[in-house]
């Protein structure tokens, strides 16, 4: 058990998504309703066949199951029991389906992020708690889908989290950064949610990759430095804030031309502009 302990606290919990392949057969009637019904199926994994018959590839998914390393020897019940221990040893809470572990990005009664689904490719999906740093992509969601389903990592601030080896995407209304210092990879902003509450990116520092910042309104307040490209279209930033190197290019959207000065900033790429329509101050979707 203490063995198991330690691995959850430094490496997180691994999982893996069971699910059952169905192959279907239907006439192909040549109807574009009939096609719309098909790629509309959430199921669909893939069109094999097309013809007189059209072969379709449905995947179901079911329960998340933990998938500790071989080494531990425990068959899956064994190693839900022992999470569900963990978990109750380590905040004092008592649940009894290891499924709950995935709605709850934050504790009861808190707004600072404890237990995330991130990926990356050396561990695969893995459900790890919000430390100083994190080791893998990190996709922050809005807590309930537009059917009503609860979606993952619905956190609206990073808390004591400083450091992402990973790509961070926010498709939730955030509160602020929390600690976030530095990004190793691309941060990018949903098509989906204008930021309304986020005034500044502080205390963001650095970007070893892209920075997307559409539907935001916000100032870059402490970044210095971004690797990659600096994507300004379709939002109306405050201000550059600290920012003194861009080794990309920089997009900025006509209309905001006056609003910015590269003057003082070090770009190794571009500064390209483009014929953008979009809402400034609201919500923006995607073409």
């Amino acid at each position: 058990m203490e063995e198991l302990y330690h691995y959850i606290d430094n490496y997180g919990i691994p999982i893996v998504y069971n699910s059952n392949i169905e192959i279907r057969f239907q006439n192909n009637e040549n109807d574009i309703l009939q096609k719309i019904e098909l790629e509309n199926d959430p199921s669909l994994d893939k069109i094999l066949n097309e013809g007189s018959w059209i072969v379709s590839q449905h995947r179901h998914y079911r329960k998340v199951e933990p998938n500790f390393p071989n080494e531990f020897n425990l068959i899956t019940s064994e190693q839900i029991t022992l999470v569900l221990e963990w978990f109750k040893d380590t905040t004092g809470f008592l649940i009894s389906d290891f499924n709950t572990l995935l709605e709850l990005p934050v504790l009861p009664n808190s707004k600072t992020p404890f237990l995330l689904l991130i990926e990356s490719e050396d561990f695969g999906l893995r459900l790890v708690l919000a430390k100083n740093i994190i080791n893998g992509d990190l996709e922050i969601r809005k807590k309930y889908s537009n059917d009503g389903w609860m979606l993952r990592n619905w956190i609206t601030t990073l808390g004591r989290i400083s450091i992402i080896n990973g790509n961070l995407y926010i498709d939730n209304e955030m509160d602020d950064l929390g600690d976030l210092e530095i990004v190793n990879g691309n941060m990018a902003f949903s098509n989906h949610v204008y930021q309304n509450k986020l005034e500044t990116l502080t205390p963001l520092k650095r970007i070893n990759g892209d920075l997307y910042l559409k539907n935001t309104h916000a100032s870059l307040g402490t970044i210095e430095y971004i690797k990659g490209n600096l994507n300004l279209r379709k939002t109306t930033v405050k201000d550059l804030g600290a920012l003194n190197t861009v080794e990309g290019n920089i997009l900025v959207s006509k209309s905001q031309k006056d609003r910015y000065n590269f003057e003082n900033i070090n770009v190794k790429g571009k500064i390209r502009y483009y014929n953008d329509i979009f809402n400034e101050g609201e919500l923006t979707l995607p073409q």
